[in-house]
C-alpha cells in the first residue's frame, strides 16, 4: 500500500518525506530521552504548589476558628486563578464548612487520599491532628474525545515542524537536484531531439538505473521523465518473447537474459531483442530492444543507452495473420474432409445411374422384369441425390444462420400423423411397425413453423426406420402446459442398432455417423440429424438422445408453443383419430356491375393475370406499368377502382397514391404487393391506399373484396372447373403411371394452381415460364458478376410475378434470394440459385403430357445461331400462338424490328458499338417478351461482340438476324372461348368461398 502510493511522487517528493521522517524520529526520541520540555509536569507542579500553600493557611485558620476568614481566602484564589474551577472544604466528618463554585456538580468522586490532574486532595492539620480536607478543582490539562492527541504538545509540535520541513525540504532539493541531474549534463537541443523520437529511449548507469527517460518511453509507461529518473529499470515487469512456451519459464534461467545485462556483461553492442513489457492496467507492449555501451574516460563501460521500438502492432498483425492461416488451414481441412463425404455419397448414386443406364442403352437386358428392376434403381439413385442436394442446401443455411421461423396456427396432431402416413410406406417395405401414440391431450391449434416441425420429424423417423432391420418404430407425443410457453414433446424410439454414448455425443455433427461401417451398409451424409437439431433449437427447444448399442435409440423433440386461444383441447383419442380428407369444395362465381379497373404494375405477368382474371369477370381493364403512368392516366380517365404495385421503377406506389389523392381522386385504390412484413398494411394506408392486399395474389380473395366495393354478387354454378382440373390431373396421373415402373416414387412436380385447362390460364402459364428462362439467366449472371443490386429486384421479380401465375413454390426461395442478395451473403445466394434451378426443372403445365411437352416447347424454344438458320425455317411467336388478340402488339414489334435492323447496320458501319450494343440489348429484351425466342441466341451474341468491338462477327451475326427477320411466321391458332357457365347459388350452403384449385 505504502510502496504504491510512493511509487506516483517524484523523486523530490520522496526524498523530502524521506527528511521529514528523520526530524520526526529524531524529535519522539528527544522527548522520551527527557531532553524535550514537560509542559504538563510544570503546570501539575505548580498545581500542587498552589494546594499546599492553600491548605497552610487553611490549617492557620481552622486551629482559629476563623471559618469565615478561610472561606474568604479561598474565593479570592478561585476569582483570581481560572485553572481552577471550585474548591471545598471538608471535615473528617459531617458537612461542608465552605464550598466555592459548583463543586458539588463539577467534583467527581474517587478513592481516599487519591488526586488526578485535575482534581487535587489536600489535607487540613489542627494542631498535630488532621481536622479534614481541602479540595481543588482545576481545569483538565487533556483534551477529551479522539481527536485528544492532535492537542497534545509534542504532537502539535511534530506536525508543525513536518509541515515546514516538508515543504523547505522540497524547495531546497528542487534546487539542489538540478545541480545534481546528470541528464543536465545533455545540452537542450540535443534533449529535444531525443525527446522528438517515435522511439522510447534510456540512459541507464553501471547499477541500471534509470538517469535519462525520453518523452517517447515516458508516455508509453505513463510517467513523466523526472519521476523515472533514479529508478532501477528492472523494476518494470519484463519478459523475453524467446522463453515463452509451455515447458520454460523465464525466471528459471540464472544466466543474464536481458540485452542490457547482456551488453553490460560483455561491453558489446545487442540488437533486435524482443521483450514484452506488463504494465499495472494489464496493457502489454511488445519491443524491440537494442543496447549500445557508453564508455568512460577510462575506457571501461560507465553507461547503457537502450532503444526500445513499439511493435506490439506489427506482433497483433502477425499472430491474426498465424490464426488466419490456422483457420484458413482448418477449413481446407474440412472443405477436403466435406468434398470426400460428398464425392463418395454422389458417386455411389451416380454410379448406379451411369451404370445401369450403360446397360439399358447398350441392350444388355432383354428381360422386361430385370429392366424394371434396373429402371427401379435408378430412380432411387435419383431421389437419393435430390435428397442429397436438399440437405445441403438445409445446411447452408442453417449455418449462415439465415433460418426463418413462420410462426402460424397449425394442427400439430395432424402434422405428426402425415408423417407417420408417408413414412409408413418405407416401414412396411421393410417388413417393420410404424406406430403413433399420444400419451396425454393436446390443443387442436398451436402456433409453431409446421414446415420445420414436419422436416424434423421426417428426419428422425427415417432415420430410426434406416436403422431398424426388425421390430418396430414408435413416435409419442406429449404436451405440457405451462404458464408462459407450453411444450410439445415427441419422442421417437426404435429397436435398431443402437449407438455407444461417445457415438451419440457426436451424432448431431455435419457428415457424422455412427462410424464408417454404417456409412458403408446404410448410407446416408449424416447432415439429417444436424439440420434437425439446428431447426429444434430455431423453435426454442432441442432434441437429445439415449441410446444402447444392439438394442435401439430414443430422440426426443423439446419444442416450446403456444395454444392458439379458445382452441379446442383434444383428448388422447382424438389426437390419434385417423385424418380424413376434406370433400371437395364449391367455388364461388361474381357478377359485377359495370365497372373500370385502372391495374398498375411494373410485372408483365401480375398485368396479364389480372387483365385474364377480372375481364373474364366482364370487368373493364386497363393496365399501366409505373406508378407516372398512373397518375396520369387516372387523371385524364373515369375509373371505378385502381389496383397498384407499390415497388415500381420512375415512381413507386407511396408517389403516385399521393399524387392522386391531392388530385382530388377519391376512388378506391388497392395495394397490391409483394412485401408482407410487419409494418408493411400501415404504411400503405397511411399513403393513401384505401386497401392492402400481398402477392402472391389469392384470386377468390381479391375478387370478394372487389365484390365488397364494386357491390357484385354471388352467382352459383357447379364447380366445371374444378372438376375439369381435376379430371386433368387423374390424365397426368394415369399417363405417368403407364411410363413409370411399379413402386418407383415419381420425381414431384411443380405445377401452377391456375386451371391449366383453360387456354387463356395455360398461355399465361407458358409465357410466365417462357419469361423464367430469360429472368433466370440473368438471374445468375448477377451473381457471378456479384450485381446484388440487380440480383435483389430480379429475386423481387420473381417473388411476386410466380405466386401470381399460380407457383407458389418460388414464393419462399425467391424471398430468401432477395434478402441475401442485399445482404450480399454470396454463399448463401448460391444455395438459393441452386434450389431455384431445381424448382425450374420441375415446373409443368396442368394438362395431358403431350399438351405439356407441347406448351414446353414452345416456351422453351431452342436457340439459334447463323450455322443453323435454313431459309425455309419459320420463325413464329409463342406469344401469338397462345394469345391470338395480341397480333396487333407482335405485328407493331415486326415492324419495328425492321426500323431497328436499319439503325444497326448503320451503326456497324460507322462503328459505333455503344449504340450497336443497346439495340442488342433491346432486341434480347423485347423479342422474348413477344415471344420470338429464337431471336434470344443472336441478340445475345451480337451484344457481346458489340461490347468486344469485334466489327466481324458482328456483321455475321446482323446477317443472321436479317434472315430470321425474313423468316417471321405471324399465322397464329385461333383462341378457344372456355370459360364457365355462370348460373344462380341454388342455396346458402354453396356459398362458401373456395380457394385456388389444387394440384
Amino acid at each position: 500500500m505504502i510502496s504504491k502510493i510512493f511509487k506516483g511522487q517524484s523523486a523530490k517528493t520522496r526524498i523530502a518525506l524521506g527528511l521529514v521522517s528523520i526530524v520526526v524520529c529524531v524529535s519522539i526520541a528527544a522527548s522520551f530521552l527527557g531532553l524535550f520540555p514537560d509542559r504538563y509536569g510544570a503546570i501539575l507542579a505548580g498545581r500542587a504548589v498552589i494546594a499546599e500553600i492553600v491548605a497552610v493557611n487553611s490549617s492557620v485558620f481552622i486551629t482559629r476558628r476563623d471559618i469565615r476568614r478561610m472561606e474568604a481566602n479561598l474565593n479570592i484564589l478561585v476569582s483570581r486563578n481560572e485553572q481552577i474551577l471550585s474548591a471545598a472544604v471538608k471535615p473528617l466528618k459531617g458537612k461542608a464548612a465552605a464550598i466555592i463554585g459548583d463543586h458539588e456538580l463539577q467534583w467527581k468522586a474517587m478513592e481516599k487520599g487519591t488526586s488526578t490532574e485535575s482534581q487535587l486532595v489536600v489535607p487540613i492539620w489542627e494542631g498535630n491532628t488532621q481536622w479534614g480536607n481541602i479540595e481543588l478543582r482545576f481545569e483538565p490539562l487533556k483534551h477529551p474525545g479522539l481527536f485528544a492527541f492532535f492537542f497534545e504538545p509534542l504532537a502539535q509540535f511534530i506536525m508543525f515542524v513536518s509541515f515546514f520541513s516538508f515543504i523547505f525540504f522540497k524547495f531546497y532539493l528542487g534546487k539542489m537536484l538540478k545541480q545534481l541531474d546528470p541528464s543536465q549534463a545533455i545540452p537542450g537541443r540535443v534533449r529535444s531531439a531525443l525527446d522528438t523520437m517515435a522511439e522510447g529511449l534510456l540512459v541507464l548507469d553501471v547499477k541500471q538505473n534509470i538517469v535519462l527517460a525520453n518523452e517517447a518511453f515516458s508516455v508509453l509507461v505513463g510517467e513523466k521523465p523526472e519521476d523515472l529518473m533514479g529508478r532501477s529499470i528492472a523494476k518494470f515487469s519484463w519478459e523475453q518473447v524467446m522463453a515463452r512456451n509451455e515447458n520454460e519459464s523465464v525466471s528459471t534461467n540464472p544466466e543474464p537474459k536481458y540485452p542490457w545485462e547482456i551488453a553490460l556483461a560483455s561491453s558489446s553492442l545487442q540488437m533486435n531483442h524482443m521483450l514484452y513489457l506488463e504494465l499495472d492496467d494489464n496493457i502489454r507492449y511488445t519491443f524491440m530492444v537494442n543496447c549500445s555501451p557508453v564508455l568512460g574516460q577510462n575506457g571501461k563501460v560507465a553507461g547503457m543507452m537502450v532503444s526500445f521500438d513499439d511493435i506490439t502492432k506489427l506482433e497483433e498483425k502477425e499472430i491474426e495473420l498465424r490464426r488466419s492461416k490456422e483457420e484458413a488451414e482448418m477449413a481446407n481441412r474440412a472443405k477436403s474432409d466435406f468434398l470426400s463425404n460428398m464425392s463418395h455419397e454422389i458417386r455411389t448414386p451416380m454410379n448406379a445411374i451411369l451404370g445401369f443406364t450403360e446397360v439399358l442403352m447398350r441392350g444388355h437386358s432383354n428381360d422386361p422384369v430385370e429392366s424394371k428392376r434396373y429402371l427401379g434403381t435408378i430412380a432411387s439413385s435419383g431421389k437419393h441425390l435430390l435428397g442429397l442436394i436438399n440437405d445441403i442446401l438445409d445446411l447452408s443455411k442453417v449455418e449462415a444462420g439465415k433460418i426463418e421461423i413462420e410462426t402460424l396456427p397449425c394442427p400439430a396432431h395432424q402434422i405428426v400423423q402425415e408423417v407417420v402416413k408417408v413414412m409408413g410406406v418405407k416401414a412396411q417395405e421393410k417388413g417393420i411397425n410404424l406406430e403413433f401414440v399420444a400419451i396425454d391431450s393436446m390443443p387442436e391449434l398451436v402456433l409453431t413453423d409446421a414446415g420445420k416441425i414436419r422436416q424434423i420429424l421426417t428426419n428422425l423417423v427415417g432415420n430410426s426406420i434406416k436403422f431398424t432391420e426388425s421390430g418396430v418404430v414408435k413416435l409419442s407425443t406429449r404436451y405440457k402446459s405451462e404458464k408462459h410457453k407450453s411444450r410439445l414433446i415427441i419422442e421417437v424410439s426404435d429397436t435398431g442398432i443402437g449407438m455407444t454414448q461417445e457415438q451419440a455425443e457426436a451424432v448431431f455433427k455435419p457428415f457424422v455417423q455412427a462410424d464408417s461401417s454404417i456409412t458403408r451398409r446404410f448410407g446416408g451424409t449424416g447432415l439429417g440429424l444436424t439440420i434437425s437439431k439446428r431447426f429444434a433449437e430455431a423453435l426454442g427447444g432441442d432434441i437429445t438422445v439415449t441410446s444402447e448399442q444392439g438394442k435401439g435409440s430414443c430422440f426426443i423433440v423439446n419444442i416450446e408453443v403456444e395454444a392458439v386461444p379458445q382452441a379446442r383441447l383434444l383428448s388422447s383419442t382424438e389426437v390419434m383419430q385417423e385424418i380424413t380428407s376434406n370433400t371437395a369444395e364449391q367455388q364461388v362465381t361474381w357478377i359485377f356491375p359495370d365497372a373500370n379497373i385502372l391495374v398498375v404494375d411494373d410485372g408483365d405477368e401480375n398485368r396479364d393475370l389480372l387483365e385474364v382474371v377480372l375481364s373474364g369477370a366482364g370487368l373493364s381493364i386497363e393496365t399501366a406499368v409505373n406508378g407516372q403512368q398512373a397518375v396520369s392516366m387516372a387523371t385524364a380517365g373515369n375509373f371505378d377502382l385502381i389496383l397498384m404495385d407499390v415497388q415500381m421503377p420512375i415512381m413507386d406506389g407511396y408517389t403516385a397514391v399521393r399524387l392522386m389523392r391531392e388530385k382530388g381522386i377519391s376512388i378506391p385504390i388497392i395495394a397490391l404487393t409483394a412485401h408482407a412484413m410487419k409494418g408493411a398494411e400501415s404504411e400503405c394506408l397511411s399513403a393513401g391506399y384505401s386497401g392492402y392486399m400481398t402477392k402472391p395474389i389469392d384470386i377468390d380473395k381479391l375478387l370478394k373484396y372487389l365484390a365488397n366495393e364494386l357491390g357484385g354478387k354471388i352467382a352459383t354454378a357447379t364447380t366445371s372447373l374444378q372438376q375439369e382440373a381435376a379430371n386433368t390431373a387423374l390424365m397426368i396421373e394415369d399417363s405417368v403411371s403407364e411410363k413409370m415402373i411399379e413402386n418407383t416414387p415419381l420425381k414431384a412436380a411443380i405445377r401452377s394452381s391456375l386451371p391449366g385447362a383453360k387456354n387463356k390460364y395455360r398461355s399465361l402459364i407458358g409465357r410466365f415460364i417462357t419469361r423464367l428462362d430469360e429472368q433466370f439467366s440473368l438471374i445468375e449472371q448477377a451473381a457471378a458478376t456479384a450485381n446484388y443490386e440487380q440480383l435483389a429486384d430480379l429475386a423481387h421479380w420473381l417473388k411476386g410475378s410466380a405466386g401470381s401465375v399460380g407457383f407458389h413454390d418460388f414464393t419462399e426461395p425467391a424471398e430468401a434470394l432477395e434478402a441475401y442478395a442485399m445482404q450480399q451473403d454470396r454463399v448463401a445466394v448460391r444455395a438459393q440459385i441452386a434450389e431455384i434451378s431445381d424448382l425450374i426443372s420441375r415446373l409443368e403445365v396442368n394438362d395431358n403430357i403431350d399438351t405439356i411437352e407441347q406448351e414446353i416447347t414452345e416456351s422453351k424454344a431452342n436457340f439459334v445461331t447463323e450455322q443453323t438458320i435454313s431459309a425455309s425455317a419459320p420463325i413464329r411467336s409463342s406469344l401469338l400462338m397462345s394469345t391470338p388478340k395480341l397480333r396487333p402488339m407482335v405485328e407493331k414489334f415486326v415492324l419495328r424490328l425492321d426500323e431497328k435492323i436499319r439503325v444497326m447496320n448503320t451503326a456497324v458501319e460507322q462503328g459505333d458499338f455503344v449504340e450497336l450494343a443497346d439495340l442488342a440489348h433491346w432486341l434480347k429484351g423485347s423479342a422474348g417478351t413477344i415471344g420470338f425466342h429464337d431471336f434470344t441466341e443472336p441478340a445475345i451474341k451480337l451484344e457481346t461482340s458489340a461490347n468486344e468491338k469485334d466489327s466481324i462477327n458482328a456483321i455475321n451475326l446482323l446477317k443472321t438476324i436479317k434472315q430470321m427477320t425474313k423468316n417471321i411466321d405471324l399465322s397464329s391458332v385461333s383462341e378457344k372461348a372456355n370459360m364457365p357457365e355462370i348460373v344462380e347459388y341454388s342455396t346458402e350452403k354453396d356459398k362458401k368461398s373456395v380457394g385456388e384449385v389444387s394440384e
